[in-house]
């Protein structure tokens, strides 16, 4: 079953149906939103997965980034978006410190996990 074409779970969209819509979404307010793959389903035995993880590290995958960066181009603004599937609002422990770093840095950021957040983000950063 789809809806907004993407899969439903149990609770709701999944993921990245959730990402897929707000990435639209963001584009209709004339802001480009940019995924970053900072988690990987790994393959093979557990010496593989432990060195397919230490080679991702060192090309700077970082787990707990947020998916989405944000960039509103026409004022030179960037910001960060988590994304969780429909309804779900529990973050790791990597994603709470660089939600607590970024503002510590001064970007925003955000928790979107409804299709439709784009606008509300955006007005939230005072961007529109």
């Amino acid at each position: 079953m789809t809806r907004l074409g993407g899969k439903i779970g149990p609770t709701g969209l999944l993921e990245r149906a959730v990402q897929r819509a707000l990435i639209t979404g963001f584009a209709y307010q004339r802001c480009y939103a940019v995924h970053t793959p900072n988690g990987a389903h790994l393959a093979g035995d557990a010496i593989r997965r432990a060195r397919q993880v230490a080679a991702l590290k060192k090309d700077g995958v970082s787990p707990g980034f947020p998916d989405l960066t944000v960039l509103d181009h026409a004022q030179l603004r960037v910001g960060f978006v988590e994304v969780k599937r429909e309804g779900r609002t529990d973050l790791d422990p990597e994603q709470v410190w660089w939600r607590d770093e970024l503002h510590r840095l001064g970007y925003p950021w955000a928790l979107a996990n409804t299709p439709d957040a784009a606008t509300g983000i955006l007005r939230g950063w005072g961007w529109r």
